[in-house]
């Protein structure tokens, strides 16, 4: 289908103008870091206001590609362990709680399945592969990407043979590095939630850990002196490198955030007071209320290709 007729069917089934649906794909576009094209980011607009306009064509996220904050989302993956179910009792609350963990050949990410929706797994098994349909995104503790079911969520097996990355693990900093190229943007003109790559000098560091579960790789809560997930019970911890401190770029000077591999990199190679090239998202630090940068990528400044930028 041509992107005029695609849009023509979206702006009568939805009952929009012209001129708001423009304004809903190129949201779309600029979301996805340009990962879709404007035919590819109306159909994506089109399924979240309802329509199914797609023919018989996948329009599957890879793995790699998901961020968080994204609505009605397809993904196929393999599906790599499932977790036990879990209920859990919070104050006058009560529920049950079941994930698994699917990969592609991209990378892994998470996907959770709350209370009622847990009897969706009943039928799958490690290995299966399945399509995940109208699935939403959130940002875990760390600002990573998961998937999170909702009620018109899918989930069905399907006759594809994937071979999943070889690294099968929760999506995080490591294995989003590289994935989308950030825009080159001066730190002073950086927004909540930009996706940007900025060359700065890092001016302090400072190491801490965080634990997180072995199987599920959550957050860990100590309980009389034992580590507990929330989703595996107590567990052996695993601890994790953090790396924060400031950088700047001429402009201001920001607060950073890595995690894992982009923290163990920091620190291997002592690129405290170096210049470096750093790619990640702003976001705003709930604490404080200032924006900082969250790093899944950063190499020391390389010379050459700064003055290839040039010419």
């Amino acid at each position: 289908m041509e992107l005029e007729e695609l849009k023509g069917k979206i702006i009568k089934g939805a009952g929009i103008s012209e001129g708001e649906l423009d304004e809903k794909i190129e949201e779309k576009v600029i979301e996805l870091s340009g990962l879709v094209s404007e035919e590819g980011a109306a159909y994506i607009v089109a399924k979240e206001l309802g329509l199914d306009l797609i023919e018989k064509r996948d329009l599957s996220l890879k793995i790699k590609n998901i961020l968080p904050g994204l609505k009605a989302i397809d993904v196929v993956g393999k599906i790599l362990s499932l977790s036990e179910m879990r209920e859990f009792k919070k104050g006058d609350r009560s529920g049950k709680v079941r994930n698994i963990m699917i990969g592609d050949e991209t990378g892994s990410v998470r996907v959770v399945f709350w209370n009622d929706l847990v009897r969706f797994l009943e039928k799958f098994n490690e290995g299966d592969v399945v399509k995940i349909g109208r699935g939403f995104t959130k940002a875990n503790s760390f600002g990573m990407p998961e998937i999170h079911m909702g009620n018109t969520s899918t989930i069905e097996k399907v006759d594809i043979k994937i071979e999943a990355a070889e690294a099968s693990r929760p999506f995080s900093s490591g294995t989003m590095a590289g994935a989308m190229k950030g825009e080159r943007k001066p730190l002073e003109k950086a927004k909540e939630n930009d996706f940007l790559e900025t060359k700065a000098l890092i001016v302090s560091t400072f190491e801490s850990e965080y634990l997180t579960c072995p199987l599920c790789d959550g957050k860990l809560e100590e309980e009389g002196g034992e580590y507990i997930c929330p989703k595996d019970g107590k567990v052996e911890q695993k601890k994790n490198l953090i790396v924060k401190g400031f950088i700047d770029d001429g402009t201001i000077a920001l607060r950073f955030v890595a995690f894992r591999e982009v923290a163990e990199k920091i620190k291997k190679e002592k690129l405290l007071g170096k210049e470096v090239t750093l790619t990640g998202r702003i976001k705003k630090n709930d604490y404080f209320g200032n924006l900082e940068l969250l790093a899944n990528q950063v190499n020391e400044l390389d010379l050459e290709s700064e003055i290839e930028k040039l010419l």
